[in-house]
């Protein structure tokens, strides 16, 4: 069923409005192109990433660069990227299809792919110059350069705004000189060019700039952080002294950082919900299989209504999350500052469902 953007009810919408069955888009109006394409994700995951689980759990940060190179072969990289600069170009309900399907082996991978295409990509593709799109989203969309995203600091955490990086134009005016230091950063390790966010000035809001990986460039990077979960996932500190970034590197326009740190958060909520998924899918077919298996009192496990109705549960929360999530992909428009609510809704479905599953 082919939805018009006229009558089709936009992200979370259908939560607050009075709202047509027919107009809100569920996994059964995937098209049969995206259904391929699920397939072909799916593969790869079992293929690459599930059966490698446990070099993951060793912290082989090594593999997760290499499984994501060859995601980028795959073309799984560049979906939401426009053909001009490489990319397949299709929608968003494609790239939650795709970011469902690949993680559901596990966490590690998930999140340097979703730190990649999203917060390390996505910046770029939607502020930045037709120069700066064209130098570097090709590459991040081959998977021959990683992105990062450096925004969190050590005093600025929800409250991003606030941070004291610090970015003062050189005296000849060529270049700009950030000094600071930013934590929690995915991808440090193996990246080749930052999203970094400072502060010019005494300005209100901060600004973004494209600041590439050259260590000769006064930057440093601390050891990899010793994490519960996603061990194989790459997180460090990343420290700016005095790096040179030229004028051209700047995002969109000076004072403008704050925005796109924002909307380039929302739009990774949606997909951090679908990262869940997956995962919730093969938690669920796993305990179901164990609960028929695990025989207690000369019956399976499955026979008990305690047992019956935590499996219910749990496979309700799957068809939860994945609906919700593919409607609001589905309904995703470039009207970014609008889909806050729907974000945040599918990002707490999403990972309640996960944690559900696991729970």
């Amino acid at each position: 069923m082919k939805i018009s953007h006229n009558s089709q009810t936009r992200g979370g919408q259908f939560l607050v409005k009075e709202t047509l069955a027919q107009d809100v888009f569920t996994p059964e109006d995937f098209s049969e192109e995206q259904r391929m394409m699920r397939d072909a994700v799916r593969e790869f995951t079992d293929k690459e990433l599930w059966d490698q689980k446990e070099r993951f759990e060793k912290k082989d940060y090594a593999y997760t660069e290499a499984a994501m190179r060859k995601a980028g072969e795959m073309g799984f990289l560049s979906i939401a990227v426009p053909e001009a600069y490489g990319g397949m170009g299709l929608g968003f309900t494609d790239t939650v299809l795709v970011c469902d399907y690949i993680s559901g082996a596990t966490g590690s991978f998930s999140t340097a792919f979703g730190a990649h295409t999203g917060i390390g990509t996505m910046p770029i593709t939607l502020y930045g110059t037709e120069e700066q799109k064209q130098k570097y989203v090709p590459k991040l969309a081959s998977g021959e350069w990683f992105g990062a995203y450096c925004l969190t600091e050590p005093g600025a955490g929800s409250d991003a705004n606030s941070g004291k990086t610090k970015a003062v134009l050189s005296q000849d005016g060529s270049h700009y000189l950030i000094t600071g230091a930013k934590m929690w950063i995915s991808n440090a390790g193996f990246c080749s060019v930052f999203i970094v966010f400072a502060r010019i000035g005494d300005d209100k809001n901060i600004t973004g700039f494209i600041v590439e990986n050259d260590r000769s460039n006064g930057i440093t990077l601390g050891e990899e952080e010793h994490k519960l979960g996603i061990r194989a996932s790459s997180t460090r500190q990343v420290f700016f002294n005095e790096t040179k970034v030229p004028l051209e590197n700047m995002l969109s326009e000076r004072g403008n950082g704050f925005k796109i740190a924002m909307n380039a958060l929302n739009v990774g909520r949606i997909k951090l919900a679908a990262a869940c998924l997956d995962a919730q899918r093969r938690i669920t077919t796993e305990a179901v299989k164990y609960a028929n298996e695990r025989v207690q009192f000369q019956t399976p496990i499955a026979n008990f209504g305690a047992i019956r109705s935590k499996l219910a549960q749990m496979a309700t929360s799957c068809y939860a999350g994945e609906s919700g999530d593919a409607g609001c992909g589905a309904g995703f428009y470039p009207e970014l500052g609008a889909a806050n609510r729907a974000c945040f809704c599918a990002a707490f479905q999403g990972k309640r469902s996960g944690a559900g599953g696991a729970g």
